[in-house]
């Protein structure tokens, strides 16, 4: 199921990612212009035609099946990429499953954009995106944006 948890409406959303030609549509629909992929082509084929229907942007982070946890300088530069998008209008964030890393991107996001905690942003985050489960290794890159 392609389902699109909206972070803050019309601003930020969250989801696993876009494989069919549907999902796409969807995305349209939502009212999504951009989208910011955090998975290698390997690990989530995208539906074709990505490119040419949202402002797009693929930043590759680690998740477990990795051998190094992301770095703090991974998440700026991803959030540098979501900032970047705004400029086109709302941002879905995915990575496969919408499990860890896209998560991890929004709870930068929040913290960043709404000066909340980090446990402030993942309690949130929680809620309108059940299934977010970032590891502890992978919050910990999250302290250098404490406010």
């Amino acid at each position: 199921m392609f389902r699109i948890s909206w972070v803050l409406t019309d601003a930020l959303a969250v989801g696993p990612a876009p494989r069919a030609q549907r999902h796409l549509d969807r995305l349209e629909g939502e009212g999504v212009k951009a989208v910011l992929s955090l998975a290698s082509a390997d690990e989530a084929p995208l539906a074709l035609g990505i490119e040419e229907r949202f402002a797009w942007k693929r930043l590759v982070l680690p998740d477990h099946r990795s051998e190094r946890v992301v770095q703090p300088d991974e998440l700026a530069q991803a959030l540098e990429l979501v900032n970047g998008l705004r400029q086109h209008g709302s941002v879905f964030v995915h990575c496969v499953a919408a499990m860890e890393r896209s998560p991890l991107v929004c709870i930068g996001w929040l913290m960043q954009e709404r000066h909340l905690s980090r446990e402030q942003a993942l309690d949130y985050l929680m809620q309108v995106h059940p299934g977010t489960n970032p590891l502890p290794e992978q919050l910990s890159a999250l302290d250098t944006f404490t406010h």
